[in-house]
């Protein structure tokens, strides 16, 4: 189950609400597509910002859309444990397969806090727990020998790292004597991190080019490293252009370019700027995708 391309996807809105009309075929396509599973209401899904309403709506529209295709994910990123677990049984009741829990953010704990507090979250919360390691936004990093730690828990099954480091991911895959899945977070590095002996990825660019992030995984499964590094390299430009403002801004940006979303985020971000869309257009274009709504 936690293996392979994970799309962390996005959430359509439209009028200030959540787009059931376009989340719909955003999971078909994911699914035709032939990727692994679907992370929602996380980083790129804009959780943080949706209302426990409108994350049991997505979460709940996610799960009967799938329905049982693909394996589902749901991001759960607060600073209090309690909150954490109230969060994860809420989800559970939806039938989601697993949570991707951020390291608490701001209030900085100490590698004994990360520990405690994944712990109880594993033996409270019901449902297998994936770490996700994301210093740049947290200023909270899973060291390898917390991750070490944490890895011995039975409801603990993967962990997202996303340090931009594969060095720290080999010391990962390193320390947890194959105890969890190592998941990609950063795709540039996808590859590299597959090549050192992690399981996957859980992707931003999915969410725009599913067929090829698809194919990158079949061509990797199949010992054909060179065709899985030629799908990678072809994506390079395009995984910089998403990554030139703050996610989801620009991939939501990219998916507006190609029609599958209306051109809106939930303050406090912001509609990508000129410069962004013109390189997400002109990427999108080398990758044979047609682009509407740009003025050249």
């Amino acid at each position: 189950m936690f293996e392979g391309i994970h799309t962390a996807l996005v959430t359509p809105l439209k009028n200030g609400t959540v787009d059931l009309q376009a989340l719909g075929p955003l999971v078909d396509r994911q699914v035709n597509a032939g990727v692994q599973g679907l992370v929602i209401c996380a980083t790129t899904g804009e959780g943080g910002t949706l209302t426990p309403d409108e994350r049991r709506l997505v979460i709940d529209s996610v799960v009967k859309r799938v329905n049982g295709r693909l394996s589902i994910i749901v991001g759960v990123s607060y600073v209090a444990t309690w909150a954490v677990i109230e969060a994860i049984h809420s989800a559970a009741d939806l039938g989601v397969d697993a949570a991707l829990v951020s390291s608490p953010a701001y209030v900085k704990p100490s590698q004994d806090g990360i520990y405690s507090h994944y712990a109880a979250v594993a033996d409270q919360s019901g449902l297998p727990i994936v770490l996700y390691n994301v210093p740049s936004r947290t200023s909270s990093d899973i060291k390898s020998a917390t991750v070490a730690r944490l890895a011995t828990h039975d409801r603990i099954v993967a962990i997202k790292e996303a340090s931009g480091s594969v060095e720290r991911a080999q010391q990962i895959i390193g320390s947890v004597a194959g105890n969890i899945n190592v998941l990609c977070g950063d795709d540039p590095v996808t590859l590299s991190i597959l090549v050192a002996g992690g399981h996957g990825v859980i992707s931003t660019g999915a969410n725009v080019v599913p067929e090829k992030w698809a194919a990158m995984w079949r061509a990797w499964k199949e010992g054909d490293v060179v065709a899985a590094a030629a799908v990678q390299a072809g994506l390079l430009g395009l995984h910089e252009a998403l990554f030139m403002e703050s996610n989801p801004t620009p991939v939501k940006a990219a998916m507006n370019l190609l029609g599958l979303l209306e051109k809106e985020i939930r303050m406090p971000l912001t509609w990508a700027v000129r410069p962004t869309i013109y390189r997400l257009a002109a990427e999108l274009e080398n990758l044979g995708l047609r682009v509407t709504g740009v003025s050249k």
